[in-house]
């Protein structure tokens, strides 16, 4: 738990240097909140015409209105069955379209973002060198890091924005038709959330190692091609991150379908259950059984989602620790206007410099 509190403290203070970077580009952000919502209507709205099939198919004298939910809607001109599959085709066509659009709002916030925040480190990294910041650091975190950034938010506002709010539709809908049934799937779910927090606070300790690794590595180089240091035979060993990271993530994508199973389990005997006692219509019965099929891979893919938070975080904290830095002008111990009386202080290597140096 202390280092689940500790990673969410760096994010958050990751998060609270990069926002204002993503400002200007939030009319992309809110598109894609839109597109989220609709997709996720859609989503939810899935199983109800094939509900309301069922209800024509089972309906008998019988059966009372109450449990004839979908069927009541349709209009009373024409088949039923044609404007249940008319709604089913409509539902797919919009879940489609406003997939591609949540997708595409995201991915323009995600590059603007991230233009504006590399745009800024390149302007902090003079200041940042005159103060001994380490060059490989410097170049790791302008160039790798703020890849890596774009490609995350980019990856985790799509997943997290459309698995989280599935999420809440197919709890609320579900505490709607049976409370217990719903209670049951928060308290899976939100096990669920747990077991991916926990793997990003697992993950992101040995992504920040590797992070500080590869920026050593890119110093190195650096320095090689400047002609002050010959290049080491053998590179720092990374001792494999990635499969640490990817051991971790599997252990915990292990965790959350061992959570769903045994949540899918508890919903699918209470809802038999108040099915066979008529608590609960076949048609309700169909629609939970439905949303149990079609929230397993959504819920996990939240988990995944939480979890590669892990992988962006320690990259957001090294560009949010550059661009936080304000340089500042060169003092007269730093430079001098005269080129015959150069400074005291420190100076940048130049061109001449190396020149002279292999005479």
């Amino acid at each position: 738990m202390k280092q689940l509190r500790k990673t969410l403290r760096r994010t958050h203070a990751a998060y609270r240097a990069l926002a204002p970077y993503g400002r200007p580009h939030q009319r992309y952000l809110f598109r894609g909140a839109v597109a989220t919502l609709v997709l996720v209507a859609a989503r939810l709205a899935f199983p109800w015409p094939l509900r309301g099939l069922m209800e024509i198919v089972f309906h008998t004298n019988k059966t009372n209105g109450r449990a004839q939910v979908v069927v009541n809607l349709i209009p009373r001109r024409g088949d039923p069955v044609l404007w249940l599959v008319g709604a089913f085709v409509l539902i797919i066509l919009v879940w489609g379209v406003a997939e591609s659009r949540q997708r595409l709002a995201f991915t323009r916030y995600a590059v603007g973002l991230t233009s504006d925040l590399r745009s800024a480190a390149i302007g902090r990294v003079s200041g940042r060198a005159a103060f001994g910041a380490a060059p490989g650091d410097l170049i790791s975190t302008v160039t790798g890091d703020t890849t890596r950034v774009k490609t995350g938010i980019k990856s985790i506002l799509i997943s997290i924005s459309r698995n989280g709010a599935f999420f809440l539709g197919v709890a609320v809908i579900v505490t709607a038709i049976d409370p217990v049934v719903g209670i049951v799937y928060l308290v899976g779910g939100l096990a669920t959330v747990l077991a991916g927090a926990w793997g990003a606070s697992r993950s992101s300790p040995i992504i920040r190692r590797s992070r500080a690794r590869e920026g050593a590595l890119a110093g190195e180089l650096h320095h090689h091609l400047a002609g002050q240091t010959e290049l080491s035979a053998t590179p720092p060993s990374d001792r494999n991150p990635d499969s640490k990271v990817t051991r971790v993530e599997g252990l915990t994508t292990f965790s959350v379908h061992a959570i769903l199973a045994a949540t899918t389990c508890a919903m699918l005997f209470l809802t038999i259950n108040d099915g066979r006692t008529g608590k609960l219509s076949p048609g309700a019965v169909f629609t939970i059984l439905a949303y149990v099929l079609l929230m397993h891979n959504k819920t996990v893919g939240l988990g995944r989602s939480i979890v590669r938070v892990g992988r962006v975080q320690p990259s957001a904290e090294r560009i949010a620790a550059l661009v936080k830095h304000r340089p500042e002008p060169p003092t007269p111990t730093q430079t001098s206007p005269d080129p015959d009386h150069p400074a005291t202080g420190t100076q940048a290597p130049t061109s001449e410099h190396f020149a002279n140096k292999q005479t």
